[in-house]
């Protein structure tokens, strides 16, 4: 009796585990007071978005990116391949890049607040690569806002032979409370609904 309910504690404790979803942007998955959809869930809800991978709720195109040329950086020269340091470095490069073009900031438009955000780089994450679908990379990066607050800003890049350039931002978390999660599945991140009881 004892060893069946050992094993049935442990069977529980592997299914939670399973349902839970790691965050690709610092930590793991959403807050205590948030539940996680069940994976079927998760899977039918991200299935639009999986069919049309360039449809990321919320984000809009990566300011500056038509003007983002890596071969004006020689600094990203030895960064041949796709890793979570040379991500992180474009990405930082980028972001001084359009912050010195634009006065001081970076511009972020924010749809939940229809208004563009002024934004100083504070530090990217380098704790993981992730990949969507579509071949694109992305990171977390944390920012301070001119307006008090402070936002994670997932910026997404497209390997091209001359190296990694912007597609797009999309704000992910202000003040720590996230917008969505993601959920990785079979290797790639997919966007899903945060769900509060």
């Amino acid at each position: 009796m004892r060893c069946s309910t050992v094993a049935h504690s442990s069977l529980v404790l592997v299914t939670i585990l399973s349902v839970v979803p790691l965050a690709a942007c610092g930590g793991s998955s959403p807050a205590p007071e948030q539940r996680v959809p069940a994976p079927d869930q998760t899977v039918s809800q991200s299935s639009e978005r999986s069919a049309n991978p360039n449809a990321l709720a919320g984000a809009t195109p990566a300011p500056g990116s038509d003007r983002f040329d890596p071969d004006e950086h020689p600094e990203l020269a030895h960064l041949t391949q796709v890793t979570t340091e040379s991500l992180a470095q474009t990405i930082t490069i980028y972001v001084q890049a359009e912050t010195a073009r634009q006065g001081g900031v970076f511009p972020v438009h924010d749809p939940d607040q229809q208004t563009s955000l002024g934004l100083t780089l504070m530090t990217v994450h380098r704790e993981r690569l992730s990949k969507l679908a579509d071949g694109r990379y992305f990171a977390c990066a944390d920012f301070k806002g001119r307006d008090g607050h402070t936002y994670d800003v997932d910026v997404f890049m497209r390997p091209e032979s001359t190296g990694l350039t912007p597609t797009d931002v999309i704000v992910h978390k202000q003040d720590g409370v996230p917008r969505f999660n993601w959920v990785e599945q079979n290797g790639t991140w997919l966007q899903a609904p945060v769900v509060t009881p």
